[in-house]
């Protein structure tokens, strides 16, 4: 039950977000490689000709959580720590880093991204709270 509560989580950031375990690495696309690294057999014998995308390949690995291998349910453990530290700094991005971009971003229309994107782009103008924040919720490249 403990591994299927975090594949879930997991499948929710890969739909949606993108995920290393080393902060001066910190991305999600890390997240996602030591998953298909450590998990690979898993996903080899149990989810053999699932497509990959979409969270597909972690819902598999999820309706077969009672086979994972120790080193898979690791990975997923620790990567899901780190998650629900972006999915936290992600519900803030908005409180923390209105004013910047409001200061910042005035003549950008919002959506598909392109407030992050100002914000990213004027990254040395941003204030550090709403820099840390952006970093901590995975929305910087």
């Amino acid at each position: 039950m403990f591994y299927r509560s975090l594949i879930v989580v997991l499948c929710a950031l890969f739909l949606g977000i993108g995920i290393e375990f080393s902060r001066a690495q910190d991305r999600a696309a890390d997240y996602a490689v030591a998953v298909k690294t450590d998990c690979a057999k898993e996903l080899k014998t149990r989810c053999k000709g699932v497509r990959e995308g979409g969270g597909r390949m972690l819902a598999c690995l999820y309706s077969h959580d009672d086979k994972v291998s120790a080193k898979c349910a690791a990975t997923i453990s620790m990567s899901a720590v780190r998650l629900g530290e972006a999915l936290g700094a992600l519900a803030n991005v908005r409180r923390v880093c209105d004013g910047d971009a409001r200061r910042l971003c005035s003549g950008v229309m919002p959506g598909d991204g392109n407030l992050i994107d100002c914000l990213a782009q004027a990254r040395k103008g941003v204030s550090q709270a709403c820099n840390a924040t952006l970093d901590a919720a995975f929305l910087r490249p």
